[in-house]
Order: C-alpha cells, then sequence, then structure tokens
C-alpha cells in the first residue's frame, strides 16, 4: 500500500496568526441536506502548526529544500520506497504536506456531526467486559481463508484505525478534535482558555489511534503524538504565569497512539480482527486511490472484510483528491503500451459499488444477503482554504477534497 503520494494542490500562504473566533457548537443536518461548513477556530488551528513546526524546528534549514525536491521526484516517478526510504525524507515530507492536511483533517472531523455525537456519547465506563462476537470467514488476498472472532470490548478508549496515516496528519487532527470534543463536553460555565490549551481541564474523552502505513514512519508519528501531549517549548525568561499555564493540547492520559508498519492489503486476516472489530471510525485519507491502483481485488477484499469486522454503528470516512485525480483504470494495456482499451472508473463509483452493492448482494465470500452499509455524507468537491492569518515557517497550500461517510448497519 503506497504512503501519501499526491501532495495537496493550491499556492496558498500561511500567514500571521490573529482573530479570536466565537466557541465550537454542534451542527444539526437533515436528511438530504448539504450544510455550509464553519471552520475550526483560528486558534485552535495555529496549534496545531505549531506542534509541526516545535516537532520539526531543527530540520528547517538549507537542507529541507533538497530533501523537498527529492520527494516530489520520487512521487512523480511514482516511486514510493524511495520517496519515503529515509528519516530525512519522511521529516521533510510531514514539514511540507502534512500541515494543510492537519487542518483540513481537522476541519472535516469538526464538522462531522454523526461523529461527534457518537464520541460525545460513548460510554465512559472503565475497562469492561470481553465478549465473543460473531465467527466470520475472511479471505485475504491471495484467496486464503480463515474463520475468525470478533470482539466487543467495552471500555473508555474509542479506537480510530487510520490506514496510510504515517505522515501524520491524520493524528495531529484528531488531536485537535480532541481537544474540541473535550471544550463541547465542558459545562457553559466553564472559563476555556482563548488560546484552546488546557492546563486543569478535566479529562472527557479517550482516543486511541491506530495509524497503518507500509513505510516506516514510526519515529515521524510518534514525535508528533508527543507534540500533542507535551507542552510546548516555553522561553526561559517567561513569566511564572505563562510557565505555569503552559500546558499540552491533549493530556497524556486521553490520547494514545499505535504505529503498525503493515501493507494493508497483504494484513494477515488472523490480525485484523485485533485492529478493527472495536473501532468507532476507520479513515482512509488520500489512500485509497493508491489501494485501488495497486490492486483493485485486494481493495475490493479489504472493504469486505471490514463490512464483516466492523461493528454497528462503526463509521468509515474516505478523503481523496477530487473528480479526475481519483479514477482506476481496469483492464489490459497492450502491448504497445496504448491505454485506450483499459476502463477508468471514478474511486467513488468503486467504493458505493463495493459497500453499498456488492456487501448487500452476496457477490463476495465476505458480504451477506443483507444491506451492510448508508451513507451518510458525499460531496464531490470540497475545500479547505487557510487563514491568512495563520503561520507557519514555508508556505502552504489551500487543498481541494472528495469526502464520504458511510455508517455501518
Amino acid at each position: 500500500m503506497p504512503s501519501k503520494s499526491n501532495p495537496p494542490r493550491g499556492n496558498k500562504k500561511a500567514k500571521a496568526t490573529g482573530s479570536k473566533s466565537n466557541a465550537p457548537q454542534l451542527i444539526a443536518t437533515r436528511p438530504g441536506q448539504i450544510p455550509q461548513w464553519i471552520t475550526v477556530p483560528v486558534e485552535l488551528q495555529q496549534l496545531l502548526l505549531n506542534i509541526f513546526k516545535d516537532t520539526f524546528s531543527a530540520n528547517f534549514n538549507s537542507r529541507y529544500s533538497e530533501l523537498v525536491q527529492e520527494v516530489k521526484q520520487h512521487l512523480y516517478n511514482r516511486d514510493f520506497d524511495n520517496a519515503f526510504g529515509n528519516e530525512g525524507l519522511r521529516q521533510a515530507y510531514a514539514m511540507r504536506w502534512s500541515p494543510s492536511r492537519a487542518l483540513a483533517y481537522a476541519n472535516i472531523f469538526y464538522n462531522l456531526s454523526t461523529l461527534t455525537n457518537r464520541l460525545l456519547s460513548a460510554s465512559r465506563a472503565g475497562a469492561g467486559n470481553l465478549d465473543h462476537g460473531p465467527i466470520h470467514e475472511l479471505q485475504d488476498a491471495s484467496g486464503k481463508t480463515a474463520s475468525v472472532v470478533t470482539h466487543s470490548i467495552e471500555e473508555k478508549t474509542s479506537r480510530i484505525v487510520c490506514i496510510g496515516a504515517g505522515a501524520g496528519a491524520e493524528i495531529v487532527a484528531l488531536g485537535g478534535y480532541l481537544n474540541h470534543l473535550d471544550r463541547l463536553a465542558l459545562p457553559m460555565q466553564s472559563n476555556i482558555p482563548p488560546d484552546g490549551r488546557r492546563s486543569e481541564w478535566p479529562s472527557q474523552r479517550h482516543i486511541g489511534i491506530i495509524a497503518i502505513d507500509i513505510a516506516d514512519w514510526d519515529s515521524v508519528a510518534c514525535k508528533l503524538h508527543s507534540g500533542i501531549i507535551t507542552a510546548p517549548p516555553i522561553s526561559q525568561y517567561a513569566s511564572a504565569n505563562a510557565k505555569a499555564a503552559n500546558a499540552p493540547l491533549i493530556g497524556p492520559d486521553t490520547f494514545a497512539l499505535e504505529f503498525v508498519k503493515q501493507d494493508v492489503l497483504n494484513m494477515a486476516i488472523e490480525q485484523m480482527p485485533a485492529i478493527f472489530a472495536d473501532a468507532t471510525l476507520v479513515t482512509l485519507m488520500f489512500t485509497l486511490n493508491e489501494l485501488y491502483s495497486t490492486s483493485m481485488s485486494a481493495t475490493t477484499n479489504l472493504l469486505l472484510s471490514l463490512t464483516m469486522l466492523l461493528s454497528p454503528g462503526a463509521l468509515l470516512l474516505v478523503v481523496d483528491s477530487p473528480g479526475s485525480y481519483s479514477t482506476v483504470s481496469i483492464g489490459q494495456t497492450s502491448d504497445s503500451g496504448d491505454e485506450s482499451k483499459r476502463k477508468k472508473y471514478p474511486m467513488q463509483w468503486l467504493l458505493d459499488h463495493t459497500l453499498l452493492e456488492s456487501a448487500a448482494t452476496g457477490r463476495s465470500k465476505n458480504a451477506s444477503g443483507d444491506r451492510q452499509w448508508e451513507k451518510l455524507e458525499s460531496r464531490d468537491s470540497q475545500w479547505f482554504r487557510l487563514s491568512n492569518e495563520l503561520r507557519y515557517p514555508i508556505d502552504l497550500e489551500d487543498m481541494r477534497y472528495q469526502i464520504h461517510l458511510y455508517r455501518r448497519l
């Protein structure tokens, strides 16, 4: 499974930090209605950018531009092994492209009222019982079949599985989103710090992220996670009050991370239940199209396996490049290299066909005869535009994407 290979397009520059925003509010939607999305407060966006800036502060030097150009060239050649083949290149990618994506992803999470309401209403009972669920027959990409038992664990932690998330954008975005959930959960009379950081806020939510990627992003992911759960650097000359108020974005006991270096298309079927069975949310951010391009059959099998493993109410979020940037070619190329006989299918069509049709018509060993998914949200083209008030050491871009949200029935 390739890593994030298509940098965002655009030329918007992140500039200075600034104005205060109103406290976030839950949004209500009606069936069939496409609401106007609200924007994450600029103060919180700046905090997320600061995590990248502080984490990689020593790397913004003359060597940085050279590394970024090398990553770009490898990605252009679709040489993913070399694009992310060493720590320097991986860090350069995370410094350059993950920040704007993290802001866009945070804005997506911020506006998904279904996810927000689900996490806010999740049980906060302590670690509970382990109950055996149904036995499923799952088939991997090689055709091997095995019986696996899913489990239902009642615990304080809501598990979120992010496929292709090694470069850290999802991790930082979810850190900002958890900060947002805590603000929503606090009583209205609570004194919320204007910059969004919390020092004595009560712990309201517990989220555990499993980030899966084929490249060795463990160090990058862990550094960014550390930047979320530890207080940012502060001048030794800062006042005593400033030092006392300096706090992490999220408390270390509320936000856990596990990185799994794994090609998800070749994941052993025995390994899948432990990762996916109790997930509240599974994300495929700028990853699904690459999976389809690698192997349509294996990707289809992955989606159908998720159908069997995820519990009712679990969410699947897919974000990818819009329009013609996310198409999959199917069929044989002629000996002369002629692509004209290969049919191109939009990624969205393939996704809907798999989840809303194949998973409900018994066309796969992993499918049942009942409808398995409902589609809650779908936008073919959505912009996230950076505020001119933001500040970051290098230029960042606006981002355009398509988004599709499904709920397991």
